[in-house]
């Protein structure tokens, strides 16, 4: 046999082998690539949620930004769930730059004090002692729950109706807290009180999405309420809610 035919030969054995090593890794391309999405959408929403979270951190180091700097996280983590929108510090810098800065802190702002001095008032009666003292200390925790069921409805309502009145967005967090608060009350509280209590035993937690989840939780919760009532709203014929509003960007 010549040389020429052998070296022939093996080329043509190398090629067939690499053709069956091709088909192979092609059946198995469907499952890689799968897999692959996967783990890549894994990476890029903690990505995300790490970045959004950084953000919101350095937005409320001024303190007098906490309001503003929650209503743009909640109007990113919005758009960023429900439009798949997943450019989340830029729509949250967008959010922040396109709200009125003093309309945005009244109104967020405003069930923020109130669960201040709530609490504050629950922590001074709960000595007891007279029966005007327990009379104080149950109005003082009924003001305690409205207002942290408040805080999350007037996020949530804040991100998707940015053009309602502060008024308007007030008496429907209220009417949202009172008519949901056997079911999303005592959801709302756990969320506050176990992010309290996680950056007491360890501050660091902040830096690693816990101020962002108990925005996310939030969110979970008031939306949950928020269909609550529209679907008792809607099998008795009356309309609740509004439709959705877009604030310019």
């Amino acid at each position: 046999m010549k040389p020429g035919s052998v070296s022939g030969a093996v080329r043509a054995g190398a090629g067939t082998a690499a053709a069956s090593a091709g088909t192979a890794a092609g059946a198995e391309n469907p499952v890689l690539v799968s897999l692959k999405g996967r783990v890549m959408g894994a990476l890029t929403d903690c990505f995300n949620f790490l970045a959004l979270n950084l953000v919101l951190l350095v937005a409320c180091l001024p303190v007098v930004t906490v309001p503003m700097a929650f209503q743009a996280a909640m109007v990113a983590l919005e758009r960023w769930r429900v439009s798949g929108e997943d450019r989340v510090v830029q729509e949250f810098l967008a959010a922040l730059r396109s709200r009125p800065p003093l309309r945005t802190t009244l109104t967020v702002g405003t069930p923020l004090a109130v669960a201040v001095i709530a609490a504050e008032e629950v922590h001074f009666f709960s000595r007891g002692g007279s029966l005007g003292d327990w009379v104080s200390l149950g109005f003082g925790i009924a003001a305690l729950l409205v207002a942290l069921a408040s805080i999350g409805y007037v996020l949530v309502l804040g991100a998707r109706r940015p053009l309602m009145a502060p008024s308007d967005l007030w008496n429907m967090s209220v009417y949202l807290a009172v008519r949901n608060l056997l079911t999303t009350g005592p959801l709302f509280v756990a969320e506050f009180v176990a992010t309290a209590l996680l950056l007491l035993l360890d501050p660091v937690l902040a830096l690693i999405g816990l101020p962002l989840l108990l925005i996310q939780c939030l969110r979970v919760t008031a939306r949950l309420g928020v269909r609550r009532v529209e679907r008792s709203a809607s099998r008795s014929g009356a309309s609740v809610l509004l439709p959705e509003e877009h604030a310019p960007r």
